[in-house]
């Protein structure tokens, strides 16, 4: 019997458009389930309990049940990821395992995050935990060390946090902003800024961007390789379980 593998979104479950690219990988004999952080709540919860506070800090973008996108305090988000990482080991539903743990049927032994943003104090206890912000930066930096890269990321408030992510590639990158759950026009305008400043790739830094993204630069006549952290991701967790 194959392994369980658990699907975590920042925001609600399920959000098979960002596991996708990763679950194309995946032996057919994994068990394939999905929970959120934000499951259970109504948008005046997610933002009296997640929202960014006055003043700014880190932030991070997911997107709601009825697809409206939300903005969210990275630091809650942390937390919130490690209280459901305790219940998904303890037992996680078919879909997911709501704010107060009920309806867990059995354990997880693989978990994913579907979000590039930094976690540095996340732990499992058992379960193989996967964080796509360590895989992404390393697979960039081993097939593109020494090209300009141009990165995009969601929102401009996290550009300087990014730069200290990406501090280990050379040259250093570029940066630009788009959201994946806007425009798509403004994704290619922030595209084409960095191939035109010298970027020889582009990478889209978020979960949120799928390969519908990918497609839509190329139609834009972005000619340079682009890069979603759903595909890398997918390039190392599917062999790591067969």
């Amino acid at each position: 019997m194959g392994s369980t593998l658990v699907f975590v979104t920042i925001g609600q479950a399920p959000r098979k458009d960002l596991s996708e690219a990763i679950e194309a990988t995946l032996p057919p004999d994994v068990r394939v389930r999905h929970a959120g952080v934000l499951d259970g709540l109504e948008r005046a919860e997610v933002q009296r309990l997640f929202g960014v506070p006055a003043g700014g800090s880190a932030t991070l973008i997911s997107r709601l049940a009825d697809g409206e996108a939300v903005t969210l305090d990275a630091g809650a988000v942390a937390d919130g990821l490690q209280r459901l990482i305790a219940r998904l080991e303890a037992g996680v539903g078919e879909e997911g395992v709501g704010p107060d743990g009920a309806g867990a049927s059995g354990g997880a032994d693989v978990i994913v995050v579907l979000c590039t943003g930094e976690f540095p104090g996340l732990r499992a206890r058992r379960a193989r935990l996967i964080e796509p912000d360590a895989l992404v930066t390393a697979y960039v930096s081993t097939l593109l060390g020494g090209s300009p890269v141009g990165v995009v990321v969601p929102l401009p408030e996290q550009v300087a946090e990014a730069r200290e992510k990406w501090r280990g590639l050379t040259p250093a990158p570029e940066f630009a902003t788009a959201s994946p759950y806007g425009d798509e026009n403004r994704l290619v305008e922030a595209a084409r800024a960095l191939v035109d400043g010298g970027a020889r790739a582009v990478v889209l830094d978020c979960m949120g961007y799928a390969d519908r993204h990918r497609l839509a630069l190329r139609r834009a006549g972005v000619t340079v390789p682009v890069l979603t952290s759903g595909a890398m991701v997918g390039a190392w967790t599917g062999p790591l379980l067969r």
